[in-house]
């Protein structure tokens, strides 16, 4: 089929930070997949109370993932709940707001650019030629206004991609996720699964997939998508009598808002190609046995991607790999007296 490579890449492209609330450790591997199609967020000072991460798989390419990586934390800053303390109902906006982004001339030239379908000068070019004048390069939070050009009438990608979102304000945690890649807290060593893995057959999913006119067929949407909920894939919404939350697919997230304690330990964000070959406990059992010794969370990342990579090409252990690793630091005074 083309899509494995005779070695996998085992190159890992690893990050860690921190500051007074947590620390973090990343790690990307695209191993035996031809294409590296993930794409992800870090973001501990998102603003001065609040730290947003975010893991990104794509499907058909990679550029629903990484334009997912480069604008949703931003759409999540911009919307007026935000602001009045309301980050569930921003982020489900930011969700949505990445689909309507992605249409028409501008969000055309984006995907081209993030997902090299044209070269960087011929971008360049398009870009000049395109863009709507001022100084809109220089400000990030422009209202992304409509651009004319050839490209005009184009309704969005037809490859997609999941977002699985974690948001730490304080001590409120929340997750919003749509597809099948998935957040897991360590709340005293027992695997709390924080999101849901958006599959076709879920009761939930079908009953929305039948009603928008679509089908299933081996465990995957109208044949061919083997996810329920994901960003993009715009030949699946194209019921024009329906809202966006109602699609055969849709990026509208599950949203699960987590009061913090001091029990919990850190908070796991990776991509199916890990859930495929771990479960959510048996991830949080190794990665407590790691934090005895390593003190590297990106370190941790790239030995659960060894773990996971399979001897050969097909099966479990062969997707891209993405994960985060979110450690809390305990706050100050909450030390023997509260564990006693």
């Amino acid at each position: 089929m083309g899509v494995y490579l005779s070695t996998p890449k085992t190159e890992k492209f690893s990050n860690d930070g921190e500051n007074d609330r947590l620390r973090f450790g990343l790690s990307s591997m695209q191993g035996w997949r031809a294409t590296m199609e993930d794409a992800h967020a870090a973001y501990p000072d998102l603003d001065s109370l609040t730290s947003f991460f975010g893991v990104y798989d794509g499907h058909g390419g990679k550029a629903v993932a990484k334009f997912c990586a480069k604008y949703l934390h931003q759409q999540v800053l911009k919307h007026e709940a935000y602001s009045a303390g309301d980050i569930g109902t921003s982020v489900q906006k930011a969700f949505l707001r990445m689909d309507e982004m992605m249409c028409g001339q501008r969000g055309w030239r984006e995907l081209a650019v993030l997902g090299d379908k044209i070269d960087k000068v011929s971008g360049l070019i398009e870009g000049l030629i395109w863009s709507p004048r001022g100084g809109e390069a220089n400000n990030h939070f422009d209202d992304w206004p409509p651009e004319e050009g050839p490209h005009s009438g184009f309704h969005g990608p037809t490859s997609g991609s999941t977002a699985c979102v974690a948001i730490i304000r304080n001590r409120q945690l929340v997750v919003a996720n749509a597809g099948d890649s998935r957040c897991v807290i360590s709340r005293k060593g027992q695997a709390y699964n924080l999101s849901k893995d958006h599959k076709p057959d879920l009761e939930l999913e079908k009953d929305r997939i039948l009603k928008a006119g679509g089908f299933i067929q081996v465990g995957r949407v109208n044949g061919s998508l083997n996810l329920a909920r994901a960003i993009g894939d715009v030949e699946f919404k194209q019921n024009k009598t329906l809202p966006a939350e109602r699609q055969i697919v849709t990026a509208n997230p599950d949203i699960n808002t987590v009061e913090l304690c001091d029990d919990d330990e850190f908070l796991v964000l990776a991509c199916d190609g890990i859930w495929d070959c771990m479960s959510s406990q048996q991830l949080v059992d190794y990665v407590r046995e790691q934090l005895n010794s390593e003190t590297k969370l990106s370190a941790i990342c790239e030995r659960v991607f060894d773990r996971c990579l399979a001897p050969t090409a097909g099966g479990e252990g062969c997707d891209n790999m993405t994960m985060i690793l979110v450690q809390f630091k305990k706050p100050v005074g909450s030390g023997a007296s509260s564990e006693q």
